[in-house]
């Protein structure tokens, strides 16, 4: 009996500070619904500061788009103003070197949702609220990179995917690429690192057998080009791929359906209207104009 009396007590006890968590998660919610984007006029955003072909910043000295110089562009941006637009407010974003502090952004309180293709998974929609799928096109797998024998180059050290499998495959930390290749192949051990670059260089240096890339622009791919020629790295018929993810999205606040239902309600027309498939559009063919992709 004492002991379900203090059990009681104790229950009592945390009542309070149940009670101040929930206030405090309600009010930093609606520090980020419309209505608060609204009153504010602004629309913050998490984005990227790399570049990648769905999301970059325009170069510079390319006389068509000289006024446009450093700017975002790209589908996720496209469709970041759109919503602005939408919104009627101006739009601002923030940005970010690393994966894993973009996509922790709108938890963070930093940003009203962080903008790019983001993979719609369980485990994500477990700690995130995230949008419904935002592409016109269909989801492919990443290709995985094999390290070359330094003895051989242009031959691979892995022999076959049964070695794969229980590789050292190095990821970009809190992408979807780090996380399928857990799933798939989760015998193997998964290495993540900062950004594209911090893979490739732990590849080249031998600290990774093999490495898969989040998505990334023409420049990039002119690097992995040169390495491939010079026989350190090797290509192969292996993809990685999560037959189970929804689709892309973007992430927010978890809890934050208000904002993301305007979201959702909004993509759903730009669907209908044909505008998404015209910013996809759009989108590639600036990209390939100004060699993005």
């Amino acid at each position: 009996m004492k002991k379900i009396f203090s059990i009681v007590l104790l229950l009592i006890l945390a009542l309070p500070a149940c009670w101040a968590w929930a206030q405090e998660d309600s009010e930093r919610i609606a520090a980020h619904s419309v209505e608060a984007i609204q009153q504010r006029g602004t629309l913050r955003v998490a984005l990227q500061s790399g570049n990648s072909k769905m999301s970059y910043r325009v170069p510079e000295g390319i006389k068509k788009y000289a006024g446009r110089g450093g700017e975002p562009a790209g589908y996720v941006p496209m469709i970041c103003q759109q919503l602005a637009e939408d919104l009627g407010v101006t739009l601002e974003y923030v940005f970010y070197d690393a994966a894993e502090q973009q996509i922790q952004a709108a938890e963070n309180d930093e940003v009203d949702f962080s903008a790019n293709v983001w993979s719609i998974t369980d485990e994500r929609l477990e700690r995130y609220t995230m949008t419904d799928n935002i592409l016109v096109t269909a989801i492919e797998g990443d290709e995985v990179f094999l390290r070359a024998d330094p003895e051989h180059p242009g031959s691979p050290l892995i022999d076959g995917e049964e070695e794969l499998a229980t590789a050292r495959i190095a990821a970009v930390a809190a992408t979807v690429q780090a996380t399928n290749t857990h799933l798939q192949y989760p015998e193997a051990e998964v290495v993540t690192y900062a950004g594209n670059d911090a893979v490739l260089e732990a590849l080249l240096a031998g600290e990774a057998d093999a490495a898969v890339f989040t998505t990334f622009d023409k420049a990039f791919a002119d690097i992995l080009v040169d390495a491939i020629v010079d026989g350190q790295i090797c290509q192969c018929g292996y993809d990685i791929v999560n037959p189970e993810i929804k689709g892309v999205g973007f992430i927010l606040m978890k809890g934050n359906t208000g904002l993301c239902d305007y979201i959702n309600q909004r993509l759903a027309q730009y669907r209908k209207d044909g505008l998404l498939q015209e910013l996809n559009d759009l989108s590639e063919s600036e990209a390939k104009a100004m060699g993005i992709i």
